[in-house]
């Protein structure tokens, strides 16, 4: 609607769509990962909640949190099946926790880089 002006004066309703919370976002992330296969082991929930907890409170007016699931769960199997080829493991199903800590440890650095002007 805002890309175009136009639109605001043709189109005469709006559909407002409630962003989920992050225990809905936690639901979503479990069954994308089990349609896919994927365990995750006891101690990932907090971290993967917290995540998103933070991005909602940090989200901006074009937010979409489904995508950040997906985009969080792609990111998290290329980091484990990076780690099970370093590793040689034979939990090819098995999620961890540091799987995901070291994606949002990447997700959070590559946000801060993306800074425009001088650092002081």
């Amino acid at each position: 609607m805002k890309a175009n002006a136009g639109f605001e004066s043709r189109i005469q309703f709006d559909i407002k769509f409630e962003n989920y919370k992050e225990a809905e976002l936690y639901q979503i992330f479990i069954n994308m990962l089990k349609q896919e296969g994927f365990k995750l082991s006891r101690n990932c929930k907090t971290i993967v909640e917290d995540y998103f907890k933070n991005e909602i409170n940090n989200s901006k007016d074009n937010f979409s949190n489904g995508r950040l699931v997906r985009n969080l769960t792609e990111k998290i199997k290329m980091e484990q099946a990076n780690r099970i080829i370093k590793e040689k493991s034979n939990n090819l199903d098995l999620i961890i926790a540091d799987d995901i800590k070291a994606v949002v440890e990447k997700i959070k650095t590559k946000s801060s880089n993306n800074r425009i002007g001088f650092r002081v």
